[in-house]
């Protein structure tokens, strides 16, 4: 549906639901998520058949192109809780596959994410959280261009101790000077 260079964003499939409990039961991958309990196969089979009804929200999953030619899901992207009124939507991102976090296809998966967000759904602010010891998130949001607007003090409880959760944004004015550029 979306391409990039390297990732394309998808519609999610119910065949990747197996997948999907992999990586939100993992701890090494939820410690940077808000989710804390364990997903069973019917929690998530029953999300995926909600999403019909969700018109505030829309996932996709990222794919990248194997070297045979195949397509591999390392991931999957949001953007939620869309206010149409006010056109903001809250933003989110996972790169399950393990092997694939830390070369890029995250920050080019939420460029795909952030231009279908300000060309396609109209929005004027697309905003997110992080949390503190999430460096690799903090300084991918940060390439794509959004901005640090503030942080709520010890508000996480993760690993044994309390992090600071930090709020971005990016308004559809600074996307649009950035793709200028």
């Amino acid at each position: 549906m979306l391409k990039g260079e390297h990732v394309s964003l998808k519609p999610l499939e119910k065949k990747h639901i197996d997948q999907f409990l992999k990586w939100f039961n993992d701890p090494e991958i939820t410690q940077y998520l808000l989710m804390y309990r364990p997903l069973t196969r019917m929690e998530e089979e029953e999300w995926f058949n909600d999403l019909k009804n969700k018109e505030s929200d829309v996932y996709f999953s990222i794919v990248i192109n194997d070297k045979d030619g195949s397509e591999k899901l390392i991931g999957n992207c949001a953007i939620r809780g869309i206010n149409s009124k006010d056109r903001v939507g809250n933003s989110g991102i996972v790169i399950g596959e393990k092997e694939f976090q830390g070369k890029g296809y995250g920050t080019e998966a939420m460029e795909l994410l952030v231009d279908y967000g300000f060309n396609t759904l109209n929005l004027n602010r697309i905003e997110l959280t992080t949390f503190s010891f999430n460096t690799r998130a903090h300084k991918s949001y940060l390439k794509v261009g959004f901005i640090e607007e503030g942080r709520k003090r010890q508000a996480i409880f993760k690993n044994g101790e309390y992090h600071d959760e930090i709020m971005f944004s990016i308004l559809r004015s600074e996307w649009d000077n950035r793709k200028s550029i």
